[in-house]
């Protein structure tokens, strides 16, 4: 799977290779996990873009597969 995001950003791998990434890319020291990544996308999503994801899971496959689903559904990533 190929995503870009809406700045630009491209990323490539599994849904979970791609948060991993994304989260590495990060300008946030504090997040450490991809839980603690995902909850900040949804916050940002909400505050910055008045946009609420509805991500799923209870594991970090899970959560990536969800997270990658939405910020495509909701056109804040575009899939090539």
């Amino acid at each position: 799977m190929r995503i870009i995001l809406r700045d630009g950003e491209k990323f490539s791998g599994s849904p979970l290779k791609i948060v991993t990434l994304m989260k590495g890319s990060t300008i946030f020291s504090d997040v450490k996990t991809i839980r603690e990544y995902v909850d900040m996308v949804l916050r940002n999503a909400k505050m910055v873009e008045n946009i609420e994801l509805m991500v799923k899971g209870n594991t970090d496959d899970e959560l990536a597969r969800s997270l990658v689903g939405e910020l495509i559904a909701h056109g804040l990533a575009t899939e090539v």
